[in-house]
């Protein structure tokens, strides 16, 4: 049964999710139970399946992996041009009476040994996609409201700055919890409108901007919050979002891209595709129309 667009555009579902997600957050006090983050990753995914048109694929693992993590890829087959964000979400523990002492309890999943983060990053340098890792932050409306908004419902930031703060926390004996805390991570936050409300250098109608305008976005946001990005890529830890980055010449249609995203564009009518991933991957398609 096909489910009613909630959202206009994936712009539109950018701007008003994350308060959707904060309030969704908020409900658990009367509920006396605690959300999870694949709670409410779900809820992103079935939200970016309520989006109008035939733009949006999902690919679902084989076997349930929880932790909340998903890809997220923006992708133009008419030009073979495309790129991909690992999101590892995490959610906030509020704080009681200061907003800024909130905390990521997991963030060091598992047991502070930073083990998730590192198998995130590790798994970035064999994409077929240029590939860039990032966190996802879900928090609360209370917490969103005594920050005088400059927290919203979801946060991204850079997986290698979270990275970092990581490695610090897990080398410190006792355990700091200052590392985890929302105010000592707020700086690195920039919002899911970076991403899906990129602005296009394209002079076609699309439904969003091209993964090339999009991977530039964000390469700024997190350089803006950071000022580390070249870094990084010299490093050579983010080795998946620095592919080549030349326009690409027309080439046969999807030819490009990689044989599981090239399948699952050409069957975009099925919306929801088995595949050979990881995790679940949300396929966003950007044509000039």
């Amino acid at each position: 049964m096909p489910i009613a667009p909630i959202f206009a555009s994936p712009c539109d579902l950018a701007n008003r999710l994350p308060t959707m997600i904060a309030e969704f957050l908020d409900i658990e006090n009367s509920l006396k139970r605690r959300f999870r983050e694949d709670s409410i990753t779900d809820i992103l995914v079935a939200s970016m399946l309520s989006l109008p048109g035939n733009d949006v694929i999902v690919q679902t693992p084989n076997e349930v992996k929880t932790g909340g993590d998903f890809d997220l890829a923006i992708v133009d087959p008419l030009v073979g041009d495309s790129v991909q964000f690992r999101i590892q979400a995490k959610r906030l523990t509020p704080h009681a009476g200061n907003w800024a002492l909130g905390s990521y309890r997991e963030l060091a999943y598992p047991h502070n040994s930073g083990n998730q983060s590192r198998l995130l990053m590790a798994g970035v340098g064999r994409e077929t996609i240029p590939t860039i890792p990032l966190y996802a932050f879900y928090n609360p409306a209370r917490t969103c409201t005594a920050s005088g908004a400059i927290i919203g419902g979801i946060e991204l930031a850079s997986a290698v700055d979270i990275r970092d703060r990581i490695k610090m926390m897990v080398r410190v004996k006792p355990k700091r919890l200052p590392f985890k805390r929302i105010g000592s991570l707020q700086p690195l936050f920039f919002p899911l409108a970076d991403i899906l409300c990129a602005p296009s250098s394209d002079v076609g109608t699309r439904t969003m901007a091209s993964p090339r305008d999009v991977r530039r976005t964000i390469e700024s946001a997190i350089e803006t919050r950071s000022g580390r990005y070249g870094r990084h890529e010299l490093e050579g830890e983010t080795r998946g979002a620095v592919a080549d980055q030349r326009p690409r010449a027309p080439l046969r249609v999807l030819d490009s891209l990689p044989a599981n995203v090239r399948q699952a564009v050409e069957r975009r009518a099925q919306r929801i595709i088995p595949a050979r991933v990881k995790r679940p991957r949300i396929i966003l398609i950007s044509e000039a129309r």
